[in-house]
């Protein structure tokens, strides 16, 4: 004897769902196992945790915000022309730091503030080196008060990509007479930005300490 057993559609249709929503939810996680993302490679965890690949633009990073307007490929006035000079300064007594910093330098020819972090003093001025030369920056902004706490350099150098570069290049700067602190050595990049004291050294003397080991700085 066989027994039949007949459901309503009414009964049916709960079960229908609920093998649906089962079959939906194991290809959902199916998919999200494919879909998941491959482990970091070195270079992009490099990338992540330097600034100089996270900041669009050295003058910006230095300047530690990203408010600098970028300015036409073919730019000719001295925002892009001029030679650029990366201070900390200490001394600013009003509250309005950029205007005080811009009065102290009012005397000097093609001079032009590019950037003001009044917080930290970090201050990138860029100027036409026929008219005005660094020295001249300097004796100026001491005679108006200000105090050049250190100098701010970008090198650009051969085999900082190879592993464990960036650890013996730092290395090599903590030992090196003048040197402040390294404010960024980045593998990706192949740059290093290094904080100096110009009492002691220049980036003359810090580009011959980097070439008198393994790595190299290209002009």
């Amino acid at each position: 004897m066989q027994i039949r057993i007949l459901l309503s559609p009414m009964k049916i249709l709960p079960v229908f769902l609920g093998a649906c929503l089962f079959v939906g939810s194991a290809c959902a996680q199916e998919r999200e196992v494919k879909t998941s993302p491959l482990p970091e490679t070195n270079q992009q965890a490099s990338q992540k945790s330097c600034r100089l690949c996270q900041v669009p633009g050295r003058a910006a990073l230095l300047a530690g915000r990203v408010t600098i307007e970028k300015c036409l490929a073919d730019c000719t006035d001295l925002c892009c022309t001029g030679t650029e000079l990366v201070l900390v300064l200490a001394g600013f007594t009003k509250e309005d730091e950029s205007a005080q910093l811009a009065a102290s330098l009012s005397g000097l020819k093609a001079v032009l503030i590019r950037e003001l972090l009044s917080e930290s003093g970090r201050t990138i001025l860029k100027y036409d080196a026929e008219q005005t030369s660094a020295l001249q920056l300097r004796t100026t902004l001491k005679g108006a008060g200000f105090r050049i706490i250190s100098e701010l350099c970008t090198f650009k150098i051969d085999g900082l990509r190879k592993p464990g570069a960036s650890n013996a290049l730092r290395e090599v700067l903590a030992s090196t007479v003048g040197v402040s602190a390294i404010d960024t050595i980045c593998e990706a990049t192949g740059q290093a930005i290094i904080e100096y004291d110009p009492a002691r050294t220049n980036p003359q003397r810090l580009a011959t300490a980097i070439n008198a080991t393994p790595f190299r700085v290209i002009p």
